[in-house]
């Protein structure tokens, strides 16, 4: 009888950890994904997020950006959460953006994080460069 009662609690233990599992990820994106920009001049990027239907309760972003090309000016929060208390420029080319929402109302959707305003420097090379996560 134990030998019984044994392997079908092995049986359905196999069953719940062989099952799948739907899992959704939230994905971060930049916009403009891609342009072109004079020196001297002003550009802004903004960081949105897609949810994909869950909830969150708060996003980290960290961005990479070439300090001989691009000065970073400032950041501004976005309104998808209450508070950003983690919004950081860095000189070395790290930025850090972080939202919380309240703990009674997580978020759940698209929207933007934050938008970076950046300024191409007068020396920067005419190249291709990128600004990543």
């Amino acid at each position: 009888m134990r030998s019984i009662k044994f392997i079908t609690f092995i049986t359905i233990i196999t069953f719940i950890l062989g099952s799948p599992v739907s899992a959704l990820a939230a994905t971060l994106s930049l916009s403009p994904a891609s342009g072109t920009f004079n020196r001297n001049c002003d550009f802004s990027l903004t960081i949105d997020l897609d949810t994909t239907g869950a909830q969150t309760d708060g996003t980290d972003a960290y961005l990479r950006y070439d300090t001989s090309r691009f000065t970073a000016k400032n950041i501004v929060s976005g309104t998808i959460y209450q508070e950003y208390p983690g919004t950081n420029i860095d000189p070395t080319g790290k930025i850090t953006v972080s939202g919380l929402a309240s703990v009674t109302q997580p978020f759940t959707g698209k929207g933007t994080l934050a938008t970076i305003n950046f300024t191409v420097l007068p020396n920067a090379q005419n190249t291709a460069t990128a600004i990543t996560f």
